[in-house]
């Protein structure tokens, strides 16, 4: 596995496009029915273009001993970060907005307050309320944001939702999850809470309202949350929409809890929900290693991606193994992941990835950079952040008590044998 990430990284490199502004990757454009329609550059994003690559190849170049991907996200970075949009329309959220731009700021960098008519953590005010929380710059304007997002939000029989108000009938349903749905708003003001005491009390109270609205569609013989946007309703173990993303919430949820974050709501709740993760999580990065062992890589049809493939499951699986000190999970998540290096070609360039149709995508959320940083994480444990969590969080040296630790459904003799 750490054999692959090198060769992820190498392919990182080599398909950077260097002018005079700095690098850019080439980036998927998607139609309305999810496929990929062609390559373009200069794409900001965290979710699908530079950033993202330049915040995986930051941490890999660090981890992996590689000047060359260092001296790279170094001048992506500076590019990324002088290149400010001045258009006032431009997305303002953590995965395609600013907000994510700004993970490649350092102590001392400019970061903006800025303000969007959406809701969710993707393109809305709760990634760009993560994105201060980080910074840990401009209290007051985060004050403002919690309190627009009560506004915003609708009271449910439980709890509150987020419905968008910027499209019409059923597509401006509230949503489960951590993309566009409730996962990623309590997420962000968690996240206040604990930098800016001051507004823990608001936060929270939100937050727990948040969590309560999607406990009342969680459904534990699915493991998981529903995926609520139009056409019929599904229970992904997705990142984006479903179990992935909403479990490692929960276990930050967790972790800020045992770091002396007071949550208002019940900690019991929250592991329960977090350990029904976990197991959906693992049995889906279980099944794609045995489906790669028996088929082939082709056969897990988004590869080990982030957003869409197995490497979110696998990603929470091994979060889980460091917040509740369960060393078999990362065990698990370390030979499933072997099984689909030693399936798939030797170039990262033809894995399958997280979009119909975009070979070789080397984003960080459907393609090359995000498996890059689950190899890492699993072949040399603490030397990468965790990806389902962008970087929030880390390796604890105590776990977190569980009641009821998970167990998984076991990888195949086979799989297992390869690691």
């Amino acid at each position: 596995m750490l054999d692959a990430a090198h060769r992820c990284v190498d392919l990182l490199v080599r398909t950077a496009v260097i002018d005079r502004d700095g690098p850019t990757w080439p980036a998927w454009e998607v139609g309305p029915d999810g496929r990929a329609l062609g390559v373009v550059a200069g794409r900001r994003s965290l979710y699908d273009g530079d950033a993202g690559v330049v915040w995986a190849l930051t941490h890999l170049g660090t981890a992996l001993h590689r000047p060359d991907a260092v001296e790279l996200a170094a001048s992506g970075a500076r590019s990324l970060l002088q290149a400010r949009p001045t258009d006032v329309d431009a997305p303002a959220g953590l995965l395609v907005g600013e907000a994510g731009v700004d993970l490649l700021a350092r102590s001392g960098d400019r970061v903006e307050a800025r303000w969007s008519d959406s809701t969710d953590l993707t393109d809305g005010l709760a990634g760009v309320l993560l994105g201060l929380a980080r910074a840990r710059r401009h209290e007051d304007h985060a004050r403002g944001i919690v309190a627009e997002l009560r506004h915003r939000s609708r009271v449910e029989a439980w709890g509150r939702s987020w419905p968008d108000l910027r499209l019409p009938g059923d597509s401006a349903r509230p949503l489960c999850g951590l993309a566009h749905g409730a996962s990623g708003i309590a997420w962000a003001l968690a996240e206040a809470a604990a930098v800016w005491p001051r507004l823990a009390p608001a936060a929270l109270e939100l937050a727990g309202e948040a969590l309560a609205w999607e406990a009342s569609w969680s459904d534990p013989a699915r493991g998981g949350w529903p995926d609520l946007r139009e056409g019929d309703v599904t229970w992904p173990d997705l990142w984006c929409h479903g179990a992935a993303g909403a479990g490692a919430i929960r276990l930050r949820l967790l972790e800020l809890g045992a770091s002396g974050l007071q949550l208002p709501w019940s900690l019991d709740t929250t592991r329960a929900e977090a350990e029904m993760a976990v197991q959906r999580c693992g049995g889906a990065m279980n099944d794609a290693a045995q489906r790669a062992q028996a088929h082939g890589a082709d056969a897990v049809a988004a590869g080990w991606t982030l957003c869409h493939g197995a490497g979110g499951p696998a990603g929470v699986v091994a979060l889980a193994a460091d917040i509740f000190g369960v060393p078999d999970h990362r065990e698990q998540a370390v030979a499933a992941a072997a099984a689909h290096v030693r399936t798939a070609p030797v170039d990262p360039e033809e894995w399958p990835c997280g979009l119909q149709g975009a070979d070789g995508d080397v984003s960080l959320a459907t393609g090359v950079a995000g498996t890059a940083m689950v190899l890492a994480d699993l072949a040399q444990p603490g030397t990468v952040p965790s990806l389902v969590l962008l970087g929030f969080g880390g390796v604890r040296s105590q776990p977190v008590a569980s009641a009821q630790v998970p167990v998984l459904a076991t990888v195949s003799a086979d799989v297992a044998g390869g690691r």
